[in-house]
């Protein structure tokens, strides 16, 4: 144990001798700490104007269960595959050949990720503002909400530990756990459902759902909603009752996986190597299958079916996309999105039917395209052409490097145009929205697709390959902020100057400025970054 504590004490040591040595990085972190505390005073603020006219905080119970639902049931459905671990290959490579008790080794790496992980969500404090104006979440609620995501996700990470061990090798087990894993989702959807049809349906039946007790009654899940809703109401028995249960199922846990006769060294060796391999491959995209050497591909056709030079990687890029997909641009993240359009539309469609109050459908399409347009960030990862940049016959080529990363960027460029259309065209039909209103979302979230391009091309080319993707991600949202705010402020101008004035048009006309402004600002970057493939070392 004192050997881990010296492995911890230098790395601690070592990251602030890294900050000194590189005050790049240094300036980063206060300038995220400065906005970070301005983003918290100007909740406060904003919370003490509004007095009690604040939103229902059942919506907030909504969200927060679809964050927790999406980290644990990704992560236990991930571990039927390809296992979980909370190492990395320099701790395989040292403490796992270390005479070191596997027991402590094991103790280190869940606390190891505890800090990686909370460290990881620290970039939700940035929504710490909206919160506290919208639902009067105080920062105790905020930090709250944080812990117990990484409570719950800890505690996902050990079960996922003793199902990969149960189930490894045995198709017939993992088929089991599937079945009681989708049995849980199904018979929590079932119980929302019978609390919305049992208050009458509509929206308050709806939100009554979302916060219904008997969904905190659900292991681990339910009981981190509980917990961390206790603690935000001012309900402490609530929040000691479920933090209690959540406290028991982890140290249970922990006991059973130590007392197992599995080889822990054996079952998350594969699984580290993997997630190294997508990590180095694919930057922060979060499938390691994709990496995975025995992960079937369908080649279907073959050849590129045209290019030459440097559009040689457009093609290749078509070509890769069409054997994971047969829509090509329209991956399982365009699904998703559509997804979440025309549930809103159906929430939409059930207030109106119970007489409650309701958007008119210009500006539900609009809230529809600022979600959109929230997705289109996050699962914006680097793009074809990011993954491009790790290997080296991108640089071999003997093309000129912009034209180079003009059709290696092209796919990235295209994919928004073509979600885009399909998301406005069809959100537009059925809330029954005019074509100027669907046309102008259209081109806006087109335009901030570039603008996302044109910033990934900025940081790579000013920050290269940083390990550190949680101050990336910082840095580029605020990065964005800055370069997209002239042309929402222009549109906000026009559209203040010229409201009611202009009928079905109004939304088009306003976003004209912002587009307008979003493409130029890209396409500058994109020239000023044009030698980003002439040397090697630059990106990497």
């Amino acid at each position: 144990m004192n050997a881990l504590g010296f492995l911890v004490r230098k790395q601690i040591k070592n990251f602030f001798r890294d900050l000194v040595h590189h005050p790049g990085r240094l300036i980063v972190y206060i300038a995220m700490a400065a906005l970070l505390v301005v983003t918290v005073f100007a909740g406060v603020e904003g919370s003490a104007e509004r007095g009690n006219n604040f939103s229902d905080i059942r919506i907030l119970h909504g969200i927060f269960l679809a964050w927790i639902l999406f980290l644990g049931i990704v992560t236990l459905l991930a571990s039927l595959k390809s296992g979980t671990t909370m190492f990395k290959m320099s701790d395989v490579n040292f403490l796992f050949v270390s005479p070191i008790d596997p027991k402590t080794i094991m103790t280190y790496g869940l606390m190891k990720q505890t800090a990686a992980s909370l460290y990881g969500f620290i970039f939700m404090l940035f929504y710490s503002g909206t919160l506290m104006q919208n639902f009067n979440v105080n920062v105790g609620g905020l930090v709250g909400m944080i812990v117990y995501s990484v409570v719950m996700l800890i505690v996902i990470q050990l079960i996922s530990l003793i199902l990969y061990n149960y189930s490894n090798g045995d198709p017939v087990r993992k088929n089991r756990i599937r079945a009681v894993i989708y049995a849980y989702l199904g018979l929590m959807l079932l119980t929302a459902l019978y609390v919305f049809r049992k208050n009458g349906g509509g929206l308050e039946a709806g939100l009554a759902a979302l916060a219904s007790p008997y969904i905190e009654y659900f292991p681990i899940i339910g009981w981190t909603q509980g917990a961390a809703f206790g603690l935000i109401t001012g309900n402490m028995t609530k929040m000691l009752v479920y933090t209690v249960l959540l406290a028991a199922s982890f140290v249970g846990l922990l006991v059973l996986f130590r007392k197992s006769d599995t080889d822990y060294y054996e079952d998350v060796l594969q699984t580290t190597e993997t997630q190294f391999q997508a990590r180095q491959a694919m930057k922060d995209k979060r499938n390691p299958s994709m990496v995975r050497a025995d992960k079937k591909i369908k080649v279907g056709k073959t050849g590129l079916g045209g290019g030459w030079g440097a559009n040689t990687f457009f093609y290749k890029h078509l070509c890769e996309a069409r054997r994971q997909n047969r829509l090509v641009f329209l991956s399982t993240s365009s699904i998703i999105t559509l997804a979440v359009n025309l549930v809103m539309v159906a929430i939409i469609v059930s207030v109106r039917k119970s007489g409650g109050k309701a958007p008119d459908p210009e500006n539900l399409l609009m809230a529809a395209f600022g979600v959109d347009l929230y997705l289109l960030f996050l699962m914006n990862a680097m793009g074809d052409w990011a993954r491009e940049l790790q290997k080296p016959y991108i640089y071999l080529v003997p093309d000129d490097p912009f034209k180079k990363l003009l059709w290696a960027s092209m796919t990235s460029v295209l994919k928004p145009v073509v979600d885009g259309a399909v998301f406005f065209f069809i959100t537009a039909i059925a809330v029954q929205a005019s074509a100027f209103s669907a046309f102008a979302a259209f081109l806006a979230y087109s335009s901030f697709g570039l603008l996302f391009l044109a910033g990934n091309i900025l940081s790579q080319r000013t920050m290269g390959s940083m390990s550190n993707r949680g101050l990336m991600m910082m840095l580029f949202m605020l990065v964005l902020l800055l370069l997209m705010a002239p042309g929402i402020i222009g549109s906000v101008l026009i559209g203040v100057n010229l409201q009611n004035s202009l009928g079905a048009a109004y939304y088009l006309v306003c976003s004209l400025p912002m587009v307008g402004w979003n493409i130029l600002v890209s396409l500058v970057i994109i020239y000023l970054c044009r030698n980003l493939l002439a040397n090697l070392e630059v990106s990497n």
